[in-house]
């Protein structure tokens, strides 16, 4: 009977960080790429020509919006760089998960390999006591046959 890898359990937990890491990342990732549509989304409607309006008042609010526009735009700014670092953080956490789980994933592997070679060892050696340990009678001889 082989014996269990010691580190099973460490190896699932340490599988588990790594699941959870990369749902991090992912939704990191997306949260950034959500931000950077925004400002495309935004630079784009402060670039779009208006017909010039005759109303100073319909021209002040234009005015205002674009003003408020562009801070809304520097939002963005300070929000994507800050998503951008913890993309960034996300990632290192990710591969440093995966590190982790693939060191225990070897150790597993190498467990199980060692554990393979001792139970055919102990196979091998089991025939081998068989074979030799077999009674000269017990295979007959030539003159028996006849």
């Amino acid at each position: 009977m082989s014996r269990g890898f010691p580190l099973a359990g460490l190896l699932r937990v340490r599988g588990v960080q790594e699941r959870a890491a990369a749902e991090r990342l992912s939704r990191a990732a997306l949260e950034h790429a959500h931000t950077e549509a925004r400002d495309r989304h935004l630079r784009a409607s402060l670039t779009t020509d208006v017909d010039a309006p005759e109303d100073v008042r319909t021209l002040a609010a234009l005015a205002a919006s674009r003003v408020a526009a562009r801070s809304l735009l520097s939002d963005l700014h300070a929000l994507r760089d800050a998503q951008a670092a913890e993309v960034e953080t996300a990632r290192a956490a990710h591969a440093a998960a995966r590190i982790d789980e693939h060191g225990l994933e070897r150790l597993a592997e190498a467990h199980d390999r060692r554990e393979q070679q001792r139970t055919l060892r102990a196979e091998q050696a089991a025939l081998d006591e068989i074979a030799v340990g077999r009674p000269a009678s017990a295979t007959p001889s030539p003159e028996e046959h006849a």
